[in-house]
Parts: structure tokens; sequence; C-alpha cells
């Protein structure tokens, strides 16, 4: 799947912009009015951001809490069908661990948005400068509570675009380019690109080829396998985890690792543990289906964890353990 996502400030011309990056891709747009809609089927309404008299805290905390993880997962089960223009929605967040995708920021100078929407909305000086405020208000809030973070901050982003020199037409180009740039080269297949059916995902494959992995921390943990001389394969296998009413499969899961050996996979996560979650759901549904398949999840703790064992077992004195008995 690609993935593009688009933050933007109020008046910025971002909507615009989005949409034209959706055709000039075919990617599917995914906004505020698509996830509404795809999640009230559901029966789920996106939590107010402003104080709520009617709700206790604790009530408050796991309404956003709930919204938070069907967001999460309505998104991703498009994505697993679909290549995404994600239009605000904490999109950048949701996808910041996943190597296929570009996450841009589309801004404008406050005065500039103010005259903007007074032309677009044909709105008084002072309703358009209000109007502004609130909404920028309203998504730093929203941010925050729903994800923790902070959205003004623009390291987030791996392109941040000011809209007061360039047309939306512009503005597009300039993302699809970087996309191509950026992202497609490592989700699209070309003749020549290693596949998972290749002879050399087997044990022995060279850990330094990072292009086989998805992640850098994939390619890590396969160097620290090679270290102590433990056997490996990378994503040999994938389990069918959901089929629809008509048999076709609509879910499915590769993990990341497995030690032949110690007939175990593993599977690395590197998010943030309010992400993770997706990963831990896929494993327990994989274990429902398959109790005979032994799986571990390493989450980003561990595999930190890991990573300083190994660093100390490479300084002087270290000594250098095997795979025997690890």
């Amino acid at each position: 799947m690609g993935v593009i996502t688009i933050s933007r400030e109020f008046g910025s011309g971002g909507e615009t912009v989005a949409r034209l990056v959706a055709a000039k891709t075919g990617f599917l747009l995914v906004n505020k009015k698509t996830i509404a809609e795809g999640l009230a089927a559901f029966g789920i309404v996106e939590p107010e951001c402003g104080p709520d008299e009617r709700v206790t805290p604790a009530t408050e905390e796991q309404r956003h809490r709930l919204y938070l993880e069907a967001l999460h997962e309505y998104i991703y089960d498009l994505a697993i069908r679909n290549n995404l223009v994600i239009l605000g929605r904490g999109g950048h967040v949701l996808f910041e661990d996943y190597p296929p995708s570009l996450h841009v920021r589309v801004i404008s100078p406050f005065t500039r948005r103010v005259e903007q929407v007074k032309k677009m909305y044909n709105l008084g000086l002072e309703t358009a400068l209000r109007l502004v405020k609130e909404q920028d208000f309203n998504k730093r809030q929203y941010y925050r509570r729903v994800f923790g973070v902070n959205w003004s901050n623009l390291r987030g982003y791996d392109l941040v675009l000011n809209t007061t020199a360039i047309t939306p037409e512009d503005a597009a180009e300039i993302i699809v380019a970087s996309y191509r740039l950026h992202a497609e080269p490592r989700h699209i297949s070309g003749s020549d690109e290693v596949t998972d059916s290749d002879e050399d995902t087997a044990a022995g494959q060279v850990a330094g080829d990072e292009e086989k992995f998805m992640h850098p921390s994939e390619a890590e943990f396969a160097r620290m396998l090679d270290f102590y001389r433990i056997r490996w394969e990378y994503e040999p296998k994938t389990f069918l985890l959901e089929w629809d009413s008509e048999g076709g499969v609509t879910e499915a899961f590769a993990p990341d690792f497995y030690l032949p050996e110690q007939d175990i996979f593993i599977e690395l996560t590197t998010q943030k543990p309010r992400l993770a979650w997706k990963k831990n759901r896929k494993i327990r549904r994989l274990k429902e289906l398959y109790p005979e398949v032994k799986i571990k999840m390493i989450n980003r703790h561990g595999f930190e964890s890991l990573l300083r064992k190994h660093n100390s077992d490479h300084l002087p004195g270290g000594g250098i353990t095997t795979g025997e008995g690890e």
C-alpha cells in the first residue's frame, strides 16, 4: 500500500491540494467526511474536543481511546485494499513508522489565511479572523487529546509547503514528485527486486543488504542474529487471518522472522505502545487459528534492550554469546 498524508492549516488550501494529489496518483482520498461516514456505519462518533460536563474525565479518556482504536483500525483496513491520500485526522501519526509513506504539511502565513477565508466564505474581516483562530485551536486540541502530540511541531513531516508563492496545482506536483522519490521504490516491486519467495530469503542471506527489509530495525535485528550465529528466515510464510462471506481473503499476516532451530516466529515493532495494538490483534488472531505456531512480538522497549546487550557484546571483554541456550 502507498500512503500520502497531508496536514494543513485552515485557509492554506490544503484541501484543494489533497484532492489534486489524489487525482494525479489515483489514490483514494480519505478526509473527515470519509472517516465519519465509515465509522458511523459501526455506530462510532468522533468525540467532541471541547469540555463536556456530562461525562467524567475517566469516561472521556476511555471514549477518546476507543475512538483512536476505531480510527486506526478503519484507516488501516482501507490501506490494505487501497493506496491512500489521507487529509488530516492524524494520518502522519498513524503511519509514522510505515516507510512507504510521505507526510506533508501545507502552511501559509496567518494574515494570508485570514484573507483567503474571507474571500472563500464571503465573510467580514473580524469573522474570518475569529474563524481561523478557532480552527487552529480546535486542531491543536484534537491532536493533543486524541494522539497526545503537538500539531504545530513540523518535525513529524517529510515535506512542508508554504502556499504563499505556489499554486495548489504546483503544490500537488511537488508532492507527487516527492512521493515517487521518497516512497515508491520501497513498495513497488520491479523485475530486479528481491521478493519474499526468492531463495535467498532462506537462512544464510546477507543481513547487510537492507533493501530486503521494510524497516531499518529489521536489518539491525538480522545482523544481531548473525552475530549470535542464529539461523533465520525473513518473512518465509504468510498466515491467512480473515475471509469475507464469499471466501475471499481480507486480512493476512507475515511475521518478520522465522528461527528454524527454535521453531518460532518473531515480529518486530518499533511503534509506540499506543500504536502497536493492531499487530497485537493480528498475533492474537494468528494464535486462535494456528495454535501450533509459536510466535513472539518484540516491542520497542524489548528491541532497545537487545540492542544494548548486542552493543555490550562488541566491547572488549564483553564476550560473544552463541545462539545456543538463548
